[in-house]
């Protein structure tokens, strides 16, 4: 791996940069909050909303030790000094080359290209610094825009698994070749 999980890996493309959420600004926890307890923006995710500020900073004290123990990856997505969204890699294992990217964006920002541009560059990311050799999404079957996003960015749907705790999930692969 050519990744030791000191830094913190923050990724610059063409129009975004993909930051750590900053627990001690005021404006990284009212974004993490936003985007974890929007019913709009989590409508396919069957997770527990995020309902307080506190919950929000608990949110990202527990990241911080899932990156710490190499499992997980959380970046806020900035566009124009704005945070619209938030893309992870997490289940991360070294040792079986593998890891989940899950992701959320603000809906005034979809269809615009941002989490694709956002996709394309974590997906490098775990390719070429984890030494990743495959990675998962989970998705809803009924996030159309979830779905297109990974068939253009090569995800194989995999119709013989299910997510045992999500039943409406379904789940893509990419693989490096």
């Amino acid at each position: 791996m050519n990744f030791d999980f000191k830094i913190f890996p923050e990724i610059k493309t063409e129009r975004l940069v993909l930051k750590k959420p900053d627990l001690n600004n005021h404006n990284d926890v009212t974004a993490v909050f936003k985007l974890r307890s929007s019913e709009e923006i989590n409508k396919f995710i069957v997770t527990k909303r995020v309902e307080t500020l506190a919950e929000a900073k608990t949110f990202i004290m527990n990241f911080d030790q899932l990156y710490k123990n190499k499992s997980r990856v959380f970046w806020l997505i900035k566009f124009e000094k704005q945070t619209i969204g938030s893309i992870v890699l997490h289940q991360i294992s070294t040792a079986d080359q593998y890891a989940e990217i899950g992701y959320k964006l603000k809906p005034k920002y979809q269809n615009k290209g941002i989490m694709s541009e956002a996709l394309k560059a974590v997906l490098q990311f775990g390719f070429s610094k984890l030494k990743l050799k495959t990675i998962e999404a989970f998705t809803h079957k009924n996030n159309l825009a979830s779905i297109a996003l990974l068939e253009k960015h090569h995800f194989k749907y995999q119709p013989e698994r299910r997510d045992l705790g999500i039943p409406d999930n379904r789940i893509w692969k990419l693989k490096k070749l």
